[in-house]
């Protein structure tokens, strides 16, 4: 029987020293049917002419500006024609056996429509970076094993409440109901998002152990401060798009209570530190009332066509956070 035809997406910008590991791990794959689309946002470094020198066989889609990590995939998913979509990081390379796995797993259970690998750091490649996730009712991701050792804990099939951006597998059918990644993200929470969105939908998210990379973490945005920012305004979005009306109204007090703890802690240690995360809650707020008509029709869209109500979140959220507790106290 025919493999199903898999689209790798990999979106790049500025990363030609970590192609060449990357796209020759590729072609060391046992699955063997896949197109690999190469989508640049307007990388300086010379990454496009590198490619079509070396990788002839490769769709490559050039952007005009940088349109960051959500928009940027989005994009790509346009120049695909696979039964499945994966988008995987530039700065990683995959075992021989990464996308059969997860093919496998994606193809064995109807009711999964994403699913995720299991990540080791590039340069120390007996330490977890992400073993499956589990998230609380704040929206705080946590990914399991994180900085560990890895261990049979760590080796099981299970659900994940999200899979890690840098190497995710999801149905085409799957998307085409969903949606993509919410374009206004740029970069970070947009796999949480997409991903809650999923389980909102119907569809399961899982961890496979079996397919497996390794990751240099941290490449693109460097600087602490924008992450920070960036992962503040997009998990504060994530929470007014996905919760039914009365989950944030219980919801929300705490959240801003949690930021009034954090302020004032910093106060009485570091006043400017204090005010350095003043002004960037501040810049979170404003930009989301920037983009509250974007939320609304987003929210809108969930709302009016969820499967899963948020005591079926809530579950899920408690199940994985268990299971995280029973993995990292071993």
């Amino acid at each position: 029987m025919k493999k199903s035809l898999v689209s790798i997406i990999i979106l790049n910008y500025n990363g030609l020293n970590d192609l060449k590991a990357c796209f020759d791990s590729l072609y060391n794959l046992t699955y063997h049917n896949f197109e690999i689309i190469f989508v640049d946002n307007n990388s300086q470094d010379k990454s496009v002419e590198y490619v079509k020198r070396n990788y002839k066989d490769v769709k490559i889609v050039e952007l005009k500006k940088n349109y960051g990590f959500a928009k940027g995939n989005n994009l790509g998913v346009a120049y695909t024609k696979g039964e499945y979509i994966v988008l995987l990081n530039t700065d990683t390379e995959v075992d021989i056996n990464w996308l059969s796995e997860l093919v496998k797993i994606a193809s064995e259970y109807n009711e999964v429509g994403i699913v995720g690998s299991k990540i080791y750091y590039y340069d120390d490649r007996d330490i977890i970076n992400f073993g499956g996730s589990s998230n609380n009712i704040l929206g705080q991701g946590s990914q399991i094993g994180a900085k560990r050792t890895d261990s049979d804990l760590l080796n099981n099939t299970r659900k994940s409440f999200y899979a890690c951006g840098a190497s995710i597998l999801f149905k085409r059918h799957v998307y085409q109901k969903i949606g993509l990644f919410d374009p206004s993200y740029f970069a970070y929470y947009e796999d949480v998002d997409f991903c809650w969105r999923a389980w909102i939908f119907g569809f399961d998210v899982f961890f496979v152990p079996t397919s497996f990379l390794y990751h240099k973490i941290g490449r693109v945005i460097k600087s602490t401060n924008k992450k920070r920012y960036l992962g503040e305004r997009n998990r504060l979005r994530t929470l007014l798009i996905n919760y039914e009306r009365k989950s944030l109204f219980k919801i929300l007090p705490t959240y801003f209570w949690q930021w009034f703890i954090k302020i004032n802690k910093k106060l009485h240690s570091d006043k400017k530190s204090a005010y350095n995360w003043i002004l960037m809650y501040l810049k979170v707020i404003f930009w989301n009332i920037i983009k509250f008509r974007s939320l609304i029709i987003r929210r809108r869209f969930i709302q009016l066509n969820r499967i899963r109500d948020d005591k079926f979140i809530f579950r899920l959220m408690k199940e994985l956070q268990e299971i995280e507790k029973s993995i990292m106290k071993k």
